[in-house]
Order: C-alpha cells, then sequence, then structure tokens
C-alpha cells in the first residue's frame, strides 16, 4: 500500500489557547459573567460534538466506483484540504497531487485496485475509491480494414507510452478493446484458372541390311536390330548351305513404332525406318470458390484411388498390407481477407494431378499409378477484379541420340547407312492465374441463370432424328459454364 500524507499546521491550536487564557484572566462580575457564558458555550458544544462521534463512529464509509482505461487519466475533487492518500497497487493505478483538493488519478495496467482519502475534516471517515483499469478500448466505424489495423495500432502504442516503463509488463504490448465495425463486403469468390501446355517433336532415322548366299551370310544392322547368330537349318536370313542364321528379336526393324520400308529377296534384306512425331497436350481448369473474408475454403473435384501400405516391416514374414487412398484431381484451398473495398489479401493453394501409369510400379501383379502433379501454394494481394499470375513454368528438354559404325559412319552420305540417330525435343508451359471478385448473394425470388445442359432435360430425339440429323451437338449450343 501506497501513503502519502499531508502535515497540519498547529497555528490555529495555539491561538485558541492564548485566548482562553485572557478570558480566564479577566477582572470582577465581568470575569465572572464572562466564565458561565463561557462554560455553557462549551456544554452546549460538547453535546453535538459528543453525538457527531457516536453517529460518525456507527456510519460505514461509503465506496466510489471509478472506471478508467489503461493510459488515461481522471481527476478527483475533494471538499476538504486533504491530509493523506493510500493506493493499494500502484502498478495497476496512481495518483499525483495536484492541490491541497485535487488528485489526478493514472490508469497504469488492467486490474482493480482501491484507493481511500483523508481529509482535515475530523468529523468525517475516509473516502473509498474501487479503482478499474480496462483495456483501452476503440468503437465506432471504419471503411476498410487498414484504416481500422492503423485505428488499433495506435491505439496500443498510446496505450503502452501512457502506462511507461514502471506499469510493469516489462513495456510490452497493451491489450486494446476492439468495438468497431467495418462496413465492407466480406464475400469473396476467386477464380482460378490452370494451364499445361506440352508439346513434343521427335525425329528418327535407321538402316539395316543383310545378304546370304552359298557362302555364308553378312549383314549391318542397328543397335537392337539383330539379336544373336546360330547354327540352324531355318530361319530368318541364313545360309541353308552352312547351316548359319542371324535372329532378330524385332524382325530386323531398326526402329520397330517407325515407317519401315523393307526389300529381300532370295540373297538380300533392307529395310529403313523413318519417324517424325510431334504430339500438343493442354490440360485447363478452372475452379472457381467462394468464402467469407478470414475463412478457409477448400474445393476437390477428382477422386481417390487405391495404393497398399506394408507394415510391419515387410522382410520378417509379418507384414501386414493395407489400403489407403489419397486424393487426386482440382484441388483448391483459399483464405481471402477484405482489407478494403479495392484491396484483398489472398491465400491461395491450387493443385491440378491425374494419374500417371507410366511411373507407375506394380506389386504382386498390381499396378499402382503415380500422380503427374501441378501445385502451388502462395499468398498475394490485389484488388476486386484484378488479375495475378500467381505462378508459371517454361521448360524445354532436348535429347540428340547418334549410334553409328566407327569411322564409317562418319563418311558423308555413305555413312548415313551405318548410322541410327534420335532427336527428341520437348517443350512445357504452365500457367496459374487467380482473380478474386467481391460479391454479393442474389437477392430473394430472383431469376436464376440457366444451368449447364438445361436444355438436355427437353432432349427427346426421334430414331429418325438420331439416324440422320443428329451432329453431335445433342440439342444444345455453346455452354459457358455456368461459374464464369
Amino acid at each position: 500500500m501506497k501513503t502519502r500524507g499531508v502535515e497540519q499546521s498547529m497555528s490555529g491550536e495555539a491561538h485558541s489557547m492564548q485566548q482562553r487564557g485572557r478570558m480566564m484572566r479577566l477582572p470582577g462580575t465581568f470575569g465572572v459573567f464572562a466564565a458561565g457564558l463561557l462554560a455553557v458555550g462549551v456544554a452546549a458544544a460538547g453535546l453535538p460534538a459528543a453525538a457527531a462521534d457516536q453517529g460518525s463512529a456507527a456510519a460505514q464509509p461509503v465506496e466510489t466506483m471509478v472506471t478508467l482505461d489503461v493510459g488515461t487519466q481522471q481527476l478527483l475533487r475533494q471538499k476538504y484540504p486533504i491530509r493523506r492518500v493510500a493506493v493499494a497497487n500502484p502498478a495497476i493505478a496512481d495518483v499525483s497531487v495536484i492541490n491541497a483538493r485535487e488528485l489526478l488519478l493514472n490508469g497504469k495496467n488492467t486490474g482493480v485496485t482501491s484507493l481511500m482519502i483523508w481529509t482535515r475534516d475530523s468529523k468525517s471517515q475516509p473516502q473509498q475509491y474501487k479503482v478499474t483499469v480496462s483495456a483501452r478500448s476503440i468503437s465506432g466505424s471504419t471503411s476498410d480494414l487498414l484504416t481500422h489495423r492503423d485505428a488499433v495500432l495506435a491505439a496500443g502504442t498510446s496505450a503502452s507510452s501512457a502506462s511507461g516503463s514502471g506499469g510493469g509488463d516489462n513495456g510490452s504490448a497493451q491489450v486494446v478493446a476492439d468495438h468497431t465495425s467495418v462496413a465492407v463486403d466480406t464475400q469473396v469468390m476467386s477464380q482460378v484458372r490452370v494451364v499445361d501446355i506440352s508439346r513434343q517433336a521427335l525425329q528418327e532415322f535407321g538402316i539395316n541390311f543383310g545378304h546370304g548366299n552359298s557362302a555364308g551370310v553378312m549383314g549391318v544392322f542397328t543397335p537392337g536390330g539383330a539379336s544373336g547368330i546360330g547354327s540352324t537349318n531355318v530361319g530368318g536370313t541364313t545360309n541353308t548351305a552352312s547351316g548359319n542364321s542371324i535372329s532378330s528379336a524385332t524382325g530386323f526393324l531398326p526402329i520397330a513404332s517407325a515407317f519401315n520400308f523393307l526389300y529381300a529377296s532370295n540373297s538380300y534384306l533392307g529395310a529403313l525406318s523413318v519417324l517424325e512425331n510431334k504430339g500438343l497436350a493442354r490440360t485447363l481448369a478452372e475452379p472457381s470458390l467462394t468464402a467469407t473474408s478470414g475463412q478457409t475454403a477448400t474445393f476437390l473435384a477428382g477422386g481417390e484411388f487405391p495404393f497398399p501400405s506394408v507394415q510391419n516391416g515387410g522382410t520378417t514374414g509379418n507384414a501386414t498390407v493395407t489400403i489407403q487412398f489419397k486424393e487426386f484431381g482440382i484441388r483448391l484451398n483459399l483464405t481471402p481477407t477484405v482489407l478494403a473495398r479495392n484491396r484483398i489479401a489472398l491465400k491461395v493453394a491450387p493443385e491440378v494431378s491425374e494419374l500417371d501409369y507410366n511411373n507407375g510400379i506394380s506389386l504382386n501383379g498390381i499396378t499402382v499409378p503415380g500422380l503427374n502433379v501441378r501445385r502451388t501454394d502462395t499468398t498475394v494481394e490485389l484488388g476486386d477484379g484484378e488479375t495475378f499470375v500467381i505462378s508459371g513454368l517454361v521448360s524445354n528438354n532436348l535429347k540428340n541420340n547418334v549410334s553409328k559404325v566407327p569411322w564409317i559412319g562418319d563418311v558423308p552420305v555413305l555413312g548415313a547407312f551405318f548410322r541410327n540417330t534420335s532427336v527428341n525435343r520437348s517443350e512445357r508451359e504452365l500457367i496459374m492465374v487467380v482473380t478474386p471478385h467481391l460479391v454479393r448473394p442474389m437477392t430473394k425470388d430472383a431469376p436464376l441463370p440457366e444451368l449447364p445442359g438445361a436444355a438436355l432435360d427437353q432432349y427427346r430425339p426421334s430414331f429418325a432424328h438420331t439416324m440422320f440429323m443428329e451432329t453431335g451437338k445433342f440439342g444444345q449450343g455453346e455452354d459457358q459454364g455456368y461459374s464464369r
């Protein structure tokens, strides 16, 4: 408890004693009369004083409630001069003496404490106060979250500065009670576009030729074009007289998957493989999702595929195989935060995945596919209707392979018959785009746009129409998508 006192002056009591001494020395009848009046006055004054003492002893002090915020001040004014003050917990609230009758109460930290004030009025009890210090609060309405954030930061900074280093908490940031409202739209619809384009070009060239007669067999084949040579009376390019043969797992084709030009006779065999292949693949996904500001929304259009998981080691004979499921398809996770009417902070994580059996594995006759995944996870800030490219990828791969017979394969023109050439080029471009919109729900009883495929509800073609007039449109026009 913190107590402060003010010394009392004794000049008034000394002056009173001198006056009583003079009156006692008054001579004669006037002195006796004066002494009688003094005794009556003392007796008359003594009865009310005794009654007041008994009444004040019986009366209980009244406690006054005082409430203020951290970092604010309140003036307390007393009727009589202040003699002493006491604060139970100066870390919560403290007082400063302004003058003989006024105190300044300072709120320092949140909490409840008591304050007692003694005055020079000897007939009254000390005045008691219950002081409640609450967190700094702000109220009203702001136009956007940016203005609201600045107001909260300013309130917390001013409260912390007002409390100073003597208010405990080692100067930490002050808690601010927020009673404000933000007048902005809180529904955000985000459109995400994922485009993946792959281009591939392939060129391959190879020549095989062989010759056989009564003297023997010979030939030049590309790598893999011939699988072995043996002694037999049966088979492909052979010398039946000598019993030697050459076998091929690919049928003596330089490139089995290419275009092959063949020539065969009793003595000669020739094969020319030429291939030029170009491919184009495009993947487009446009998921849309609506969420409230500050809330996370999730979207998935795809499925789940099973894959085995071996547990308990797998080599001790006690292994168990459990089936788990993994999601694939088009996934979108986003968390929008509306900062202002023209500013949206968006945490977005789009993902497009598909099954890839080329990179799968086989276990006990079960094929488990891999996944071809395109994924990004980022946070951007943009305006209503603005578009941001959140990620992009450009990839170029080139593979060039030449298999040839040493020295002879380097001879111009003639060396082409002793070479196998392959050129493989692949290009890939991936881009992800996001566009947020502040939206509001449709009003009650408002007409809704036509749902995709609504025209098919009335599509009842006859046999003649299906056989002679159906062109593949199935009774509907161009459908741009309901979400657009």
